[in-house]
């Protein structure tokens, strides 16, 4: 009896020592399902390190820079028929590219984006000198002219005087003519050294808002006349010089005299009677930073005198500056008629 027992306790022990490797041998749901996320994660790593980085890709038009300096490079042509290109996110390449043609744009977009272009004056990454994503001393020309023809009426060439001028569509109340010049100076090595815009109808150019944005001006030069000129106006001319940072505005206003006193208001807004002979905004004048230019060069009109703030006002640079930006004061300027000669 007692053999009995003994053998039938070494069958339970047999089969139960069986029942446990069996099972242990089989894959839990659980184990599999740890499986199935470590294999999904190694694929979904593996495809994340085949993806292109954005942040590598060439532009399909360089923009040739001179100089390691902050600015905006012009914006790569899209592959799509877009009127509004948009900047490039990768740094300016020093070898040339695949070149890819820029769409010309139709009259209205080309307008349009002249427009855009004049409002966006205060763009933290385009500030004066940078002219339309072009900087003097920078910019090559021959990486800026494809750009600009994409959405200008016609680009004319001075080979004598290494000038090309640029003309761009814009409404007759931007430019009673109904275009903007802009004229474009290069080097012997292309490089574009000088940039002239003309005089347009719009706001965001004041002296206000220039000598907020870009301080106190180097030089500020004057003229006027005495009396009136013929067609019942008084012209005075301002010019705001910034020569380290290769900036000038030239405006044309029309004054008052009151008694002996010649007065000449820059309010920000006010619409000219006469937008053909005082436009709104100045002529801009942008020339490689740290060049210093004389008064001459930056007005390029012959027999034309300027004269010093300080001769003719009781003004200086720096009380021009305190007074213009002070919104609690007018941006006007006295200065005695007998000063200045008769027409």
């Amino acid at each position: 009896m007692f053999k009995n027992q003994l053998n039938s306790t070494r069958l339970v022990l047999t089969s139960m020592w069986l029942l446990l490797l069996v099972v242990g041998c089989q894959p839990t749901r659980t184990e599999n399902n740890d499986m199935v996320i470590v294999t999904e994660i190694t694929i979904s790593n593996e495809h994340t390190m085949t993806l292109p980085d954005e942040m590598t890709i060439t532009p399909t038009r360089p923009i040739v820079q001179t100089s390691t300096s902050t600015w905006t490079p012009i914006p790569s042509p899209s592959p799509n028929n877009s009127s509004t290109p948009q900047p490039s996110v990768t740094p300016v390449p020093t070898e040339a590219a695949t070149s890819t043609p820029w769409p010309i744009l139709p009259l209205d977009e080309a307008a349009n984006k002249v427009l855009s272009l004049l409002q966006d004056n205060q763009n933290p990454d385009c500030l004066l000198p940078c002219w339309w994503g072009a900087t003097p001393g920078q910019t090559q020309w021959q990486d800026l002219a494809p750009y600009l023809m994409s959405f200008a009426l016609a680009i004319d060439s001075f080979p004598e005087q290494s000038v090309f001028i640029a003309m761009f569509p814009v409404s007759e109340s931007i430019n009673y003519r109904g275009k903007l010049n802009i004229s474009y100076r290069i080097n012997a090595s292309e490089i574009v050294t000088d940039i002239s815009v003309a005089s347009v109808n719009t706001e965001g150019y004041d002296p206000q808002t220039m000598m907020t944005l870009y301080g106190v001006p180097d030089e500020v030069w004057v003229k006027t006349f005495s009396e009136l000129l013929p067609g019942e106006v008084l012209p005075f001319r301002l010019i705001l010089v910034y020569q380290e940072q290769g900036i000038s505005f030239r405006y044309y206003v029309d004054a008052v005299r009151t008694g002996e006193t010649v007065t000449a208001c820059f309010e920000p807004g006010i619409e000219m009677d006469r937008p053909d002979l005082f436009p709104a905004g100045p002529r801009i004048y942008l020339w490689e930073p740290g060049q210093h230019k004389t008064i001459d060069e930056i007005v390029n009109i012959p027999d034309e005198t300027y004269f010093p703030l300080e001769e003719k006002t009781s003004l200086t640079p720096e009380t021009l500056y305190e007074k213009f930006t002070n919104p609690n004061q007018s941006p006007c300027i006295d200065t005695p008629a007998d000063l200045w000669i008769d027409p």
